[in-house]
């Protein structure tokens, strides 16, 4: 009973095991993230980077993650204009699928519901928006899913984050960011 006590306490002062804590380095446009190293990074084109977060749910539109878009990206991001502040991110210029259950589309515009400046490491802040987007059926009646859509926009950086899945830590990540 004294051993696995102090084996316990041994392992909690040590923290969790190594492979829960490692992380890898995510550069770009000069930002450097610290992620974990289960996620995966997709290849960067022009428009920005989609890192993978998770699995891929089939009800799902797209892949548990979240983008980290540039100049071209930023360009195109409301309805292939521009990205505003006080508009929610909706590149495309038709419908969409809602996000976490494809048979339905995003409601637009949606409710903002947070918005303000967010430190993205030393000497940047961020406009940082929050919008409650309710799921429509195909006949465009509403129906009970939900979705929050978080926006991180560097616009002096040039860098757009765009979060539909909440995912876990990636303020407190964005937060501790490096730049060069």
């Amino acid at each position: 009973m004294l051993t696995s006590l102090v084996v316990t306490a041994s392992l909690l002062l040590a923290g969790a095991p190594a492979q829960s804590t490692a992380t890898k380095s995510f550069t770009y446009r000069g930002m450097t993230l610290q992620i974990p190293k289960t996620w995966k990074v997709g290849k960067a084109d022009a428009w920005g980077v989609h890192i993978k977060t998770g699995g891929c749910d089939r009800t799902a539109a797209e892949c548990r993650g979240f983008y980290v878009l540039g100049p071209k990206g930023v360009a195109t991001a409301r309805e292939g204009n521009p990205y505003d502040t006080e508009q929610r991110f909706h590149p495309g210029t038709g419908v969409s699928l809602c996000t976490p259950d494809k048979r339905y589309y995003e409601g637009y515009p949606g409710k903002l519901v947070t918005s303000g400046l967010r430190q993205v490491g030393p000497g940047h802040k961020a406009y940082y928006r929050v919008w409650l987007i309710r799921c429509m059926t195909m006949k465009y009646k509403p129906t009970d899913t939900y979705f929050q859509e978080r926006i991180w926009y560097l616009p002096k950086s040039k860098i757009l984050v765009f979060d539909a899945w909440g995912t876990n830590r990636l303020g407190a990540i964005l937060k501790a960011a490096a730049w060069r």
